[in-house]
């Protein structure tokens, strides 16, 4: 019975790994995609260390994330969108429609 459970608790021990393996791949997937669309929209954190995100991702044998290449006919994000309007309008209220009346979501019009 001692060899079950120490069998069980290796098992249990490989797959906790396993999945905190999978879990870091994927964040560190993800802090590189945010990195490089921040980078491609002209933002740059000096504090994102992205080369050692790249290593480690190597490293742990997850799939690399490609840089986006920005197409010429690809429209901007929403964000980009509501940061360039807000750079337009500095006085302006945020989420005002053309007519200067802020538009709501879900609201009757």
């Amino acid at each position: 019975m001692d060899a079950a459970q120490l069998q069980c608790e290796q098992d249990k021990t490989s797959y906790r790994e396993g999945l905190k393996g999978s879990v870091v791949i994927s964040l560190l997937q993800a802090r590189l995609k945010m990195a490089y669309e921040a980078k491609t929209l002209g933002f740059e954190c000096p504090s994102w260390d992205v080369k050692a995100w790249e290593a480690k991702l190597r490293d742990l044998g997850g799939s690399p994330v490609e840089y986006p290449a920005k197409l010429a006919g690809e429209e901007p994000s929403k964000a980009a969108e509501e940061a360039a309007d807000a750079e337009k309008n500095p006085g302006g209220d945020a989420g005002a429609g053309a007519d200067g009346v802020v538009v709501e979501e879900g609201a009757a019009p």
